[in-house]
């Protein structure tokens, strides 16, 4: 009844929206004794206890599943101080009738709540709680929720019915997502969406204009509103990709507040395409958390959800999503999951290659048996990681994957060093992933990008298309999760900055917040860093001359670290001194910025102190501007040169000696540290200012006149160029590297 309310709200505004409100919390509200007993541990235990003793002995337990079965929740009407009962009900998940599915985040791991079951006592997560309560408010008899409908202690079912979940939210009549019980900003914030829905265009996004400077600036009480919604844990979840794209239709719910799942996603999307998704978090009072913290994951999230909805549906867009495997555990890398497994199974269901993936056992010298990957709970994290990479490097005959792999000196995840860990926490950047389809007209699968260049026309070329042939992936997995390449080694490294660039700085500094003097530390750090940093790339870059492009080392430098319109080449060098000048400025100005903050914050406030304050900001954001144009692919990088006197940016476990190596199947080159006589480790790949794979796997390339007499053993293939004339091209030779 709640959804069939919900849209004709939704056709009414604001104000039709504040109305329906109103009723609904005549209709729905929950009695608050019902909400805050469940917060005494000691009436927790009581009523435990109390329907344990009263219940009969003779209580059934629920059958196993058959094979394409699922229990559906029948909840049974009451008041709501009543304890939740409810029985299950096994159908046929191709004929289960009309459905709800429960979309919803766990909370606290060990459940305490008590509700009945099927006459038995069933301990439930208190959000959980929560969340049926509402629902049975709401009138819906029907539901679907894993942490009951699935038995968890069994194994095999629990994997059965995570490898059907898609089906089943696609199949639910309608999902609700629980958000969690609603507060002051939380009502504010459903205000302020359903005002803004008002100005979708015909595009289904709001215009830019209603997210400007002074749209932003003048109602910080709005986004602050919208961003504690954000905020919520259910958006940092890993299940909720595969819950929220799979469902026909979704209702958010927050306590007595509702919004469209569509709805919701659209006005994100217009933040997304205003630039403003960032900084409408930065309003939430944690705004100043650490890398890898709850907002960088939520805001992963909200732009992988907005990115695989609408790309895929979208005629006009320019790169649709691709959903693969590869391309869902690249785009979830930030989410949370208690269970590292479901980094991999939560998305698996998803991909529209998730049927064919498999690898061949290699444990067999003779006929070799191909194994499907398939959900198992029972194995181990490093065993659901080496597999699933093994299936992707098997059925893509790509090794795009292995760019998501990085070696960390300090870490003890017990994986080979070309097999990505997809449940670290602070993921490393992989820039240039962007799932496209196949490069040829007819198609073919390919390993290449067509982005992967950026003169467009070169992948017009024949020579384009020979070399995508002729250097084509060649791989095989050895015993003892080894996996062995074809490439060659094209460079060395020789020198390296001496610190990491940092991966991420603070969202900003507020004078008005409780205490901003606790950020000034880290961010005094920060700039530390950037300053050491950037003054090794200038005094590295002087080496690189002459640059093997061709284009002098300062403008190689300012393409790779700033990017945008390179200044003439005289100009650079003064314009990287005048960044470093602007870096020392800064960590003066933030000691200035520190002592009219604290002012502020004391007891003498007043409107001189305030405009003190407000000036050393303007001053000191002057100062650091440059910062956000700095190529984000430095972060967590370091500056490297090489023996060639290429200049790039390698992962942060690099060191001198390392080599560069061009692995047939990869189009960025990989950064491989030789180990015992015959083996290598996988560092990371690296990014090179010039580097070109097409350029690099040539070793000559000689145009044929007509009617010359080809030599057999001169050349590996004869193609034409842009110019229609023939060409004869020598590839470098390659070797095999066994990675461990």
């Amino acid at each position: 009844m709640g959804s069939l309310l919900a849209l004709v709200m939704f056709h009414n505004g604001r104000r039709g929206w504040q109305k329906a409100r109103r009723r609904m919390a005549h209709k729905f509200s929950i009695n608050i004794l019902a909400k805050l007993w469940v917060r005494s541990k000691r009436l927790r235990e009581l009523r435990t206890s109390y329907l344990r003793r009263t219940l009969p002995s003779t209580s059934r337990k629920c059958r196993p599943l058959r094979e394409g079965e699922i229990r559906l929740l029948q909840i049974k009407p009451a008041y709501t101080l009543s304890t939740i009962e409810c029985d299950f009900v096994h159908m046929d998940l191709q004929s289960a009738g009309d459905y709800a599915a429960l979309s919803y985040t766990w909370g606290k791991p060990n459940p305490s709540i008590p509700i009945i079951v099927n006459k038995r006592v069933s301990l439930i997560t208190e959000n959980l709680y929560l969340a049926l309560l509402h629902l049975r408010q709401r009138e819906v008899t029907v539901l679907w929720v894993d942490a009951l409908c699935i038995n968890q202690d069994d194994l095999a079912e629990r994997a059965r019915q995570v490898a059907q979940m898609k089906e089943v939210y696609c199949r639910a009549a309608i999902v609700h997502i629980w958000l969690g019980e609603s507060n002051e900003l939380s009502e504010q914030a459903f205000d302020e969406l359903h005002g803004l829905s008002e100005h979708l265009d015909y595009d289904e996004v709001v215009p830019s204009r209603f997210f400007d400077e002074v749209a932003m600036n003048g109602h910080h009480q709005r986004w602050r509103a919208i961003s504690e919604i954000l905020y919520r844990p259910w958006f940092r979840r890993m299940w909720i990709i595969q819950e929220a794209l799979s469902a026909r239709r979704a209702m958010m719910i927050c306590g007595k507040d509702i919004i469209d799942l569509d709805l919701f996603l659209k006005l994100i999307n217009s933040m997304i395409k205003a630039g403003v998704l960032d900084m409408v978090m930065s309003y939430h009072p944690k705004r100043h958390e650490l890398p890898g913290g709850p907002m960088r994951t939520a805001i992963g999230q909200l732009e992988f959800l907005v990115k695989a909805k609408f790309e895929v549906t979208n005629f006009l867009a320019a790169h649709k999503f691709k959903p693969t495997l590869l391309n869902y555990l690249a785009g979830t890398r930030w989410a949370e999951a208690t269970n590292p497994l479901d980094k991999v199974y939560g998305i698996l269901s998803l991909a529209d290659d998730a049927r064919t993936l498999g690898s061949w056992d290699v444990s067999l010298s003779k006929n070799r048996k191909w194994l499907p990957f398939k959900v198992d709970y029972s194995l181990s994290k490093e065993e659901v990681f080496i597999n699933t990479t093994k299936a992707i490097l098997c059925t893509t005959r790509s090794l795009e994957v292995l760019r998501f792999a990085r070696y960390e000196p300090n870490s003890a995840n017990g994986l080979p060093s070309w097999v990505a860990d997809w449940a670290n926490k602070i993921p490393h950047p992989v820039f240039g992933h962007i799932s496209v389809c196949p490069t040829y007209e007819d198609k073919k699968p390919s390993w290449r990008s067509y982005l992967a260049t950026s003169d467009q026309s070169y992948i017009r070329e024949p020579i384009y298309h020979e070399i995508t042939l002729h250097c084509s992936p060649e791989f095989h997995l050895g015993k003892a999760n080894t996996l062995n390449v074809k490439g060659f080694h094209f460079d060395t490294i020789t020198a390296l900055s001496t610190n990491v660039y940092p991966r991420e700085h603070a969202h900003g500094i507020d004078p008005q917040s409780k205490d901003p003097t606790e950020l000034f530390e880290p961010m005094r750090q920060y700039l530390r860093i950037i300053t050491q940093w950037t003054d090794d790339c200038v005094h590295l870059a002087k080496r690189c001359s002459p640059y093997p492009t061709g284009q002098s080392p300062w403008s190689s430098l300012w393409r790779m670290l700033i990017g945008g319109v390179i200044p003439e080449d005289n100009l650079i060098p003064k314009r990287f001194e005048a960044l470093l000048s602007d870096l020392s400025k800064a960590q003066s100005a933030l000691g200035a910025l520190k002592a009219q903050s604290s002012s502020v914050q004391s007891k003498s406030r007043d409107a001189l102190s305030e405009i003190a304050a407000s000036a050393a900001l303007s001053h000191f954001e002057s100062l650091v501007s440059w910062l956000s144009e700095c190529n984000s692919r430095c972060h967590s990088r370091k500056f490297a040169i090489t023996q060639k006197k290429y200049m790039g940016l390698v992962p942060d476990g690099a060191i001198v000696g390392d080599f560069i190596c061009t692995i047939y199947g990869c189009e960025m080159p990989l950064i491989l540290r030789k180990c015992g006589r015959s083996s290598f480790r996988l560092i990371g790949h690296g990014e090179f200012e010039g580097f070109v794979f097409d350029d690099a796997v040539v070793e000559k390339k000689v145009v044929l006149k007509r009617r010359e007499n080809l030599p057999k053993e001169g050349f590996d293939f004869v193609t034409c160029d842009k110019f229609r004339r023939q060409v004869g091209i020598r590839l470098t030779k390659v070797r095999q590297f066994k990675l461990v």
